[in-house]
């Protein structure tokens, strides 16, 4: 089992995101009713692990922080 987990750092990022990205999404101004308007994506690689998030209207941000990624050479 694999357990993905976003950082207080990366997490600030993703709020900030959010709060300016709310205000020209489609999705945003008119949710559905079931959610799932957001996708976020964890992709393990040999030294570390890519984040990224994306809405459902095709905008993203990467949150993945290369610097961890040092940690493991």
């Amino acid at each position: 089992m694999s357990i993905f987990k976003i950082d207080d750092e990366q997490m600030k990022k993703l709020k900030s995101w959010i709060e300016i990205h709310r205000t020209t999404c489609w999705y945003f101004k008119n949710p559905g009713a079931i959610g799932g308007g957001l996708s976020y994506i964890f992709t393990p690689t040999g030294i570390g692990e890519s984040l990224k998030v994306k809405c459902i209207c095709g905008e993203q941000i990467d949150l993945t922080d290369m610097d961890k990624w040092w940690e493991f050479l």
